[in-house]
């Protein structure tokens, strides 16, 4: 890795603990996993998942939930709900540093996209 490069990336975990550093790489890790199998937007639980089966020390969803709103690689796309239910899944991406645009997506069958409120107060 380049000497320029890896300033930058320390740069953006200044101050954290290495605790943290450990669980943000890995949340990062599970994007570019699934960025190689063709997937852009992936949902809460499926990282959840990947990062509890593929760390030694997990997250919980609370924490995870902490992480993906507060740093600012990772961008909230879409929210769907499941048709006639209040059950809501939000699909996250991770803003990579080659350019490439954050994409949508559109919501699966039997779901309903619902929108995405910006003045959360957060």
């Amino acid at each position: 890795m380049k000497t320029r490069e890896k300033r930058i990336i320390e740069a953006s975990y200044k101050g954290m603990s290495p605790k943290y550093k450990r669980a943000i790489r890995s949340i990062e890790r599970c994007f570019t996993a699934y960025r190689k199998e063709g997937v852009h937007q992936v949902s809460f639980a499926q990282i959840k998942d990947w990062v509890n089966a593929n760390s030694r020390e997990g997250v919980s969803s609370p924490t995870l939930s902490n992480f993906l709103r507060r740093r600012p690689q990772f961008h909230l796309v879409r929210k769907d709900r499941k048709q006639g239910t209040n059950e809501i899944q939000g699909f996250w991406a991770m803003d990579y540093e080659d350019g490439s645009p954050i994409e949508k997506g559109t919501a699966a069958p039997g779901w309903v996209e619902i929108p995405i409120a910006t003045d959360t107060g957060i």
